[in-house]
């Protein structure tokens, strides 16, 4: 038996336009993040899968689960494991001889951020699962939990992307996003942790929208990474909040709440809960001053976040 250590990693992201478009074919912009996971593996001889999962204050949950099926034999959190389980075996149908040697392995994921952020929990532990199993990791996504995969580019990428998917095509490209004014930018935790699977569901259910608005999300995209002001980065992010509550049915997390602030809210992903980026025109101090009395405690500045 082998007693070779390996491990991956898998950056974090945040999607900055393009929510639910982006599987309809927008162009979206999205950033990959400084935090993300790993994942270790270590050949153990008890024929089993033994996997430990950290986050950033420690312990998340442990499971073993057999080489056979997978079936969970232990864990201190069943709708966990039962998740990991079926993302292993979704994994041996795109490799069938993935973990099938008699091998078993100790496996250890280091979570960098709360899973609650929405960073990309799920998207990181899918990179870093089908490089391990050297199997297409949006083939991967698409078995699991689905989405457009903008997620999974972000994953390997060290520059912000333009990311387009039409059916099964896939296209990203690198770009130059640093905006001069990024020193305005802030990403702030609405402390309502969103499900992604649930929020494409609904998306696709329930939203009414037409390649006008598709095009148009592209457009704004295009735009974005040209412009050099403040103010009209502000219009075409109020523009794309338009377009998607109107097409979400959804109020703007403007109007949820932050009514009166001068500057321009953008959600970020799934609308609801997560994060949203917001334009900054105060002193540092008076800027966070007002989001701690609006209970808003989480907030990173653009740098401190991007890669």
């Amino acid at each position: 038996m082998s007693s070779e250590i390996q491990t991956w990693s898998s950056n974090g992201k945040l999607l900055i336009t393009g929510e639910y478009l982006v599987m309809e074919g927008a162009l979206s912009l999205a950033i990959p993040l400084n935090v993300g996971q790993s994942l270790t593996i270590i050949p153990n001889s008890d024929k089993v899968v033994h996997w430990q999962a950290n986050k950033p204050d420690g312990h998340w949950f442990f499971v073993e689960l057999d080489l056979f099926n997978f079936n969970v034999t232990k864990t201190d959190n069943y709708e966990l494991a039962q998740r990991l389980s079926e993302i292993l075996s979704a994994t041996r149908i795109l490799s069938k001889d993935f973990l099938t040697s008699g091998i078993g392995y100790n496996v250890v994921t280091d979570l960098e951020f709360d899973p609650d952020f929405g960073f990309g929990t799920s998207s990181t532990l899918i990179a870093n699962i089908a490089s391990w199993a050297n199997v297409d990791a949006y083939k991967l996504l698409d078995l699991t939990f689905g989405g457009s995969g903008y997620d999974i580019a972000c994953a390997s990428s060290k520059n912000p992307i333009v990311f387009q998917r039409i059916g099964d095509s896939i296209n990203v490209s690198d770009v130059s996003f640093d905006p001069v004014f990024k020193k305005n930018l802030y990403f702030v935790y609405l402390g309502k942790k969103q499900n992604s699977t649930n929020s494409i569901s609904h998306f696709k259910k329930h939203s009414n929208f037409t390649s006008v608005d598709v095009d148009a999300i592209s457009a704004i995209t295009k735009e974005l990474l040209i412009t050099s002001e403040l103010a009209e980065f502000e219009a075409l992010l109020a523009e794309h909040e338009s377009i998607m509550e109107s097409i979400l049915n959804i109020p703007t997390a403007k109007s949820l709440y932050f009514k009166d602030y001068p500057g321009i809210i953008k959600s970020l992903g799934a609308w609801g809960g997560d994060f949203v980026m917001l334009t900054n025109h105060y002193t540092e101090k008076e800027f966070r001053n007002l989001l701690q009395e609006g209970g808003f405690d989480t907030v990173f500045s653009y740098d401190s976040l991007v890669m």
